[in-house]
């Protein structure tokens, strides 16, 4: 009796845990010309299980299936889509996956104080793959000096998202796809994905 007792606080402590800690959500919008069903994904390990990689805790991911109405042709443009959250007006539009893991980065270099710091450098996360500063990260550039710097290899990554993004193209039938933006550290509560025109605007909520 004490055993199954026992098992049973245990099953509610897990379930418990797991609905106050809920990182992937699903959900659905329409509008005259397409559905949307969206399944959201808001924290790094969430991230890492749909995509094989946690695009260094910087990044909300999206996978999209775009359903046009009545077989009608559309356009799909991945500047159509919006992530905002209510914690404080951010917003923010998918990024291409060569932003998310090209070969490229931005170096911040510290110019002044001691000349041993000045070896000191950072990437911004989401322009290069690089790890460091997260996107939208602050910079004072009085004390900074910022170069690029090219890979000669192509980052593996890139050619992954490459083939698992939402692409676009015009489309007659359902296509699913994934997008990516760079966000990070959000209630599920508080994100909404934005789908069009402001006359024709998808709004799509995600339950906690």
């Amino acid at each position: 009796m004490l055993l199954r007792l026992l098992a049973l606080l245990l099953a509610i402590s897990a379930f418990a845990s797991a609905a106050a800690k809920k990182t992937v959500a699903v959900s659905r919008g329409e509008n005259e010309d397409v559905i949307l069903n969206v399944t959201i994904y808001i924290d790094p390990e969430a991230v890492k299980e749909a995509l094989g990689d946690d695009l260094g805790g910087h990044y909300i991911v999206a996978e999209v299936k775009f359903s046009p109405k009545y077989t009608k042709e559309l356009s799909i443009d991945r500047d159509d889509f919006l992530l905002r959250t209510d914690k404080d007006g951010e917003h923010t539009k998918p990024m291409a996956p060569g932003q998310v893991a090209g070969s490229s980065s931005l170096v911040l270099s510290k110019v002044e104080g001691d000349p041993e710091d000045k070896k000191s450098k950072w990437s911004i996360g989401g322009m290069g793959g690089g790890m460091g500063a997260s996107p939208g990260t602050v910079i004072d550039t009085r004390k900074t000096k910022a170069t690029m710097k090219n890979d000669e290899k192509e980052n593996p990554l890139k050619k992954v998202l490459e083939a698992k993004v939402l692409p676009e193209k015009k489309v007659e039938e359902p296509v699913t796809g994934f997008l990516f933006f760079p966000m990070e550290k959000q209630k599920m509560k508080d994100l909404e994905l934005q789908y069009g025109a402001k006359e024709n605007r998808i709004r799509i909520r995600f339950k906690p």
